[in-house]
């Protein structure tokens, strides 16, 4: 099966993804030469990643009754030494005090299960047309 998003050429630097369900705006940095009036596409990425791991953690959460008050999820990137690629991600769960001991290494797993990343680990071929 084929899937389709259509990405939309907008005014100045402004870009949006489009499918049957959703629409999401980019722009670029003002200092990109964009009005830095959404987020940029490596900020859309990087929050995806975040996203789809908090969503295995609610779930988690979720189905033994546990509560998401006290719950954080920082994603912390690091950049190569010469600034062009993002070398290291780092997932930082905070937890409440009384989060049960028993499902702390779980929750560890699930928070693992993101697809997204998966795919960093095993990455897609990408083919480029002209059509």
């Amino acid at each position: 099966m084929i899937n389709e998003i259509k990405i939309e050429f907008g005014e100045g630097k402004k870009l949006s993804a489009v499918n049957d369900d959703f629409r999401i705006d980019a722009d670029m940095p003002v200092n990109e030469g964009g009005e830095g009036s959404a987020p940029d596409p490596m900020q859309l990425f990087l929050a995806s990643l975040g996203t789809c791991a908090a969503h295995y953690t609610r779930k988690f959460c979720e189905t033994r009754s546990l509560s998401l008050e006290g719950l954080e999820l920082k994603l912390r990137y690091q950049y190569n030494d010469e600034g062009t690629q993002i070398s290291k991600f780092t997932y930082e769960l905070t937890i409440p005090e009384n989060f049960p001991e028993k499902y702390k290494a779980a929750l560890l797993r699930a928070l693992d299960l993101c697809p997204i990343k998966k795919l960093l680990l095993n990455p897609p071929s990408f083919q480029l047309e002209i059509v």
